[in-house]
């Protein structure tokens, strides 16, 4: 219970209230980190490379803390009743994506995180906007920093720029996949 209270700490995410109005967003985040997690747990089975191994092990951590702070921003009514699908889908992400080697595991990761962005970024500038809920802007704006943080790693990790018709297509497959696992979470 003390290693939860400090990560709200950390996220300055203690004592906020979520208006009705955010309640699908932040289903959706709840839903999303879920996924994430288990992209890294997918792909940490690919425990031979040792790469995927280490990107993973670092970047679990992150997503995990991220996952502990949208669970506790939301009731047990609020959050996505299809949680085990999203683990699913994230494991089959991570693992699938690893098995092709690291430089495609991180295309996935750099695709994933793309999308992520714009859909925290949907949510901040939304919020700051209409003057509505600074904390919680801010709490969005931590974990969105976060998560481009992975996304710079992993771009960095692909040495030179992939621009080839396969990765085009396989960016669209993962940010098309994310859209809809978004919209459905929204709604259960």
């Amino acid at each position: 219970m003390i290693l939860v209270e400090n990560i709200l700490k950390k996220y300055n995410a203690v004592g906020i209230n979520i208006p009705k109005f955010m309640i699908k967003w932040m289903r959706s985040n709840h839903a999303g980190e879920t996924g994430a997690v288990w992209i890294y747990k997918g792909a940490s089975c690919i425990f031979w490379n040792k790469k995927i191994s280490k990107m993973s092990k670092e970047h679990i951590l992150t997503e995990t803390n991220h996952l502990i702070v949208m669970e506790n921003l939301l009731t047990s009514n609020e959050k996505s009743k299809l949680l085990f699908l999203w683990r699913i889908m994230g494991f089959v992400l991570g693992f699938l994506s690893a098995m092709f080697g690291y430089k495609f595991f991180c295309i996935t990761v750099d695709a994933v995180e793309t999308f992520v962005e714009k859909h925290y970024n949907e949510q901040i500038e939304y919020l700051l906007n209409n003057n509505l809920n600074y904390k919680l802007a801010m709490v969005l704006k931590k974990c969105c920093d976060e998560e481009i943080e992975h996304q710079q790693d992993a771009r960095s990790k692909v040495l030179e720029k992939d621009e080839s018709k396969i990765t085009n297509f396989w960016k669209k497959i993962v940010g098309s996949g994310s859209n809809m696992a978004v919209n459905v979470s929204k709604l259960v």
